[in-house]
């Protein structure tokens, strides 16, 4: 009786054993998730757009002035290119927005909801078979979170190129434009 009430007790103490450090390596998986959580939070963060309604709002009015004062039939196909390329720029703005604000969101839900799993672990609270799925699920919404970074950071680049490289003479074409227009006015 005793030796099987020692070897109960052996493999009680080797279970628990064992679970505790299937709890070191989920939290520290979370760790890990955490971390790169981090990462494409700075990376958003440092990348955010501060001034986007001021560049809209130069942007807008640019466009404008061409759309209400551009009068002639033909124009040259360099000119056409530029103004064409400048539109889809401005049209790019409000989903640069849009993915910028939903970086941030799910950034903040994956945070909460790593916390949650990493209490629910160390408490060893719902399904503790389930904990692996879980961690695979929440692996593969950080990794999502990170294609989605990628592609905003893609993206804001290619408008801000559009941008530096046409604004100016854009600008100074339109203001052209309304000089012309006061003027036979």
């Amino acid at each position: 009786m005793k030796t099987l009430t020692f070897c109960l007790f052996l493999l009680g103490f080797t279970f628990s054993a064992c679970v505790d450090l299937k709890k070191d390596e989920y939290t520290q998986r979370i760790t890990k998730l955490e971390t790169a959580l981090s990462k494409i939070e700075y990376k958003l963060l440092f990348n955010k757009l501060g001034s986007l309604p001021e560049l809209k709002r130069q942007t807008e009015a640019v466009e404008l002035r061409i759309k209400n004062y551009l009068v002639l039939d033909t124009i040259d196909l360099i000119t056409g290119k530029k103004i064409q390329a400048y539109k889809i720029m401005i049209k790019n703005w409000t989903p640069i927005w849009k993915q910028f604000s939903q970086l941030k969101d799910g950034i903040k839900e994956e945070s909460r909801t790593l916390k949650n799993l990493r209490k629910d672990i160390e408490a060893g609270a719902g399904d503790r078979a389930s904990y692996e799925q879980y961690l695979l699920f929440e692996k593969n919404k950080v990794t999502q979170l990170d294609v989605l970074l990628q592609d905003y950071l893609r993206l804001k680049k290619e408008n801000l190129q559009t941008y530096q490289s046409l604004h100016k003479d854009l600008n100074l074409f339109s203001l052209e434009l309304l000089r012309k227009h006061n003027l036979r006015q």
